[in-house]
């Protein structure tokens, strides 16, 4: 039995395909559960995907319910924001139960494995890649702990490429209620940049503006600008250019081939945008950035980027599934 626990609807997206093809095997597949917290309710909900919610969410509920289920591996999104996670990975380590859990994208390594102000670490973190190992040694997370997967959600939704929609997408996350004024902007902020130069110089392009999962946005009515709940690809599927901060939507605008700028006025802190970080996108601060960015077309170095990462994605799945079978072996 393996349980799998979901704090964050990028968690839930990244585990979602293999779920998917041991439904659709006819190889018998291993015996699982699936525990929701967080945003990933909504996505599961809409997936259509049962699950299990501990109502109560302390130490107790937790080993009752691993005492029910007995799994031999549990495996973790690393929310970072999610208490529930933290619960499962110290009741397992109580148990003698193995764990697991994955980064779904390129940022804030380090803060996912500290709770109550102490280092949480499960036995095997699953890397997306190369670089994203590297930067998370860099964080200082113990390089034994780490193994290379890959993403099977960017794999899944990068094996068929749609052609370039007619938005300009503006995707918010919620930045003040998330990280507060830690980063020298917020979502009010990267709106008040973007609208300004997107109204002037891109007024015949229609702008689509969504809101996260996470967030609520309803200060920005005043404004009269109209946020709709976004829609997963569907929002990029209808780009051809996407301004955001440091979100998933970027990074699936970038690897099929939208062009990508993340908007981050009067950065103070380390860029969280791993797309900006590497200097594949530009990192833009202030009007004159974000005009020229505009009439800008894609760089080369872009182009070859995006190759290089869209290779590291094969074979995801396979990796994740064949992970799974070895653990329990070995338990």
């Amino acid at each position: 039995m393996i349980l799998f626990v979901t704090g964050q609807y990028a968690g839930a997206q990244y585990i979602h395909p293999l779920f998917k093809k041991w439904k659709n095997s006819d190889v018998q597949h291993p015996e699982y559960r699936l525990v929701s917290t967080g945003t990933s309710v909504k996505y599961w909900l809409k997936s259509g995907v049962k699950f299990d919610e501990t109502t109560d969410k302390n130490t107790t509920s937790v080993a009752e319910y691993l005492d029910t289920i007995k799994p031999k591996l549990i495996i973790l999104s690393a929310s970072g924001t999610e208490k529930l996670e933290y619960l499962f990975i110290l009741e397992a380590k109580r148990l003698g139960i193995k764990t697991a859990n994955f980064i779904d994208t390129w940022t804030n390594y380090k803060n996912r494995y500290i709770y109550n102000g102490k280092e949480i670490y499960p036995d095997t973190i699953l890397s997306l890649d190369e670089k994203c190992t590297e930067e998370m040694v860099e964080d200082g997370i113990p390089t034994e702990l780490i193994q290379e997967i890959g993403q099977p959600y960017l794999e899944e939704i990068c094996e068929s490429i749609p052609p370039l929609g007619e938005k300009i997408l503006l995707p918010l996350q919620p930045i003040k209620k998330i990280r507060g004024d830690t980063l020298g902007y917020d979502e009010e902020d990267f709106l008040k940049l973007t609208l300004d130069v997107v109204k002037k110089i891109a007024k015949d392009k229609e702008l689509h503006i969504t809101s996260h999962p996470n967030g609520n946005f309803g200060i920005l009515d005043q404004e009269e600008i109209e946020v709709k709940e976004g829609q997963d690809i569907e929002d990029i599927k209808n780009s051809h250019t996407v301004l955001g901060m440091f979100s998933m939507q970027m990074i699936i605008g970038y690897l099929w081939g939208r062009k990508v700028a993340s908007v981050q006025p009067n950065l103070k802190a380390s860029d969280p945008s791993p797309l900006s970080r590497w200097g594949v996108v530009p990192r833009v601060e202030d009007r004159k950035d974000l005009i020229e960015f505009m009439n800008s077309p894609l760089s080369s170095r872009e182009i070859s980027r995006r190759e290089e990462m869209l290779q590291n994605f094969h074979g995801s799945l396979d990796r994740l599934d064949k992970f799974c079978a070895n653990e329990l072996m070995s338990a």
